[in-house]
């Protein structure tokens, strides 16, 4: 893994899930049976980069603290606590908009969507504790000059 503190490095394989969650989307529309294939390919794309987040989430708190760096930091994790967020909110939603329609395909989206949600809680926590500790030691340094 490159230095670099980016939301860049989970970037795409959450792409890929969202392209794979929505065309499931289309699918179920068009009433193909097909759309439940879609679904844990999109599972594994959003795990895949939950797994890239944590990494890099590792790699920036073990750099050292540097004024510019730690703008950097506060900026990847700010960034990565609204990306989580509405990705959890949006897969919430779709879970309980689908209870209504359990008998048409609906129990493969709350089975997808809530666990997946709950995944998505994890970077989310994380970023708001990162965003915290990054703006703490911002303060810190502020008052130390």
């Amino acid at each position: 893994m490159n230095n670099k503190i980016s939301i860049l490095n989970y970037c795409f394989p959450l792409g890929v899930s969202e392209v794979f969650f929505l065309s499931s989307f289309y699918l179920s529309i068009l009433d193909v049976s097909l759309f439940a294939f879609a679904l844990p390919f999109s599972a594994l794309f959003l795990l895949i980069s939950v797994y890239l987040f944590l990494r890099t989430n590792t790699a920036a708190k073990a750099i050292p603290n540097h004024d510019e760096r730690n703008s950097e930091v506060y900026a990847f994790y700010h960034q990565s606590f609204g990306i989580f967020a509405i990705i959890f909110s949006a897969l919430l939603f779709a879970a309980l908009a689908y209870i209504p329609l359990m008998e048409s395909g609906g129990h493969f989206y709350l089975l997808y969507c809530l666990p997946m949600a709950v995944c998505c809680l994890i970077p989310a926590v994380a970023s708001y504790k990162g965003m915290k500790s990054a703006k703490l030691d911002a303060e810190k340094n502020v008052t130390n000059i």
